[in-house]
């Protein structure tokens, strides 16, 4: 037993009576949806490929941040040692006193400390507020 053929178009019978165009509408519009979403899976990988490339940039560029970052924390180091400071103090002609004067001011309240703190007054009036 064999299945005869499935036709290929489907006429409907008009109101007049005529036999109407085969139906390919839907078929066309299954096919342009296809082609559709073909299209835009292939748009969102382009999208996600290039976003993985901006992101592989940006890490990049961190990176070079960071060492750039490091390089100066190295530098800073280097530059607040107190022998360089020492040295270069002495290369300008900056030592310590040989004495020292207290100098009282008024409305500053008077602080008593050991040499390690010779300049807490001199700190002090520039942080008091006008």
């Amino acid at each position: 037993m064999t299945a005869g053929a499935f036709p290929r178009t489907v006429a409907r019978p008009l109101r007049s009576g005529r036999r109407a165009r085969p139906v390919v509408r839907p078929l066309a519009i299954f096919i342009l949806a296809v082609v559709v979403a073909f299209f835009a899976v292939i748009y969102t990988r382009i999208s996600l490929d290039r976003t993985a490339f901006e992101l592989q940039r940006l890490n990049r560029a961190i990176e070079a941040e960071q060492e750039h970052y490091w390089d100066l924390r190295v530098e800073y180091a280097r530059l607040q040692a107190p022998d360089r400071v020492t040295q270069r103090a002495a290369d300008i002609g900056l030592v310590y006193p040989e004495d020292v004067r207290t100098i009282e001011v008024v409305g500053v309240t008077k602080t008593v400390g050991g040499p390690e703190d010779r300049w807490t007054e001199m700190r002090a009036l520039f942080s008091e507020q006008p």
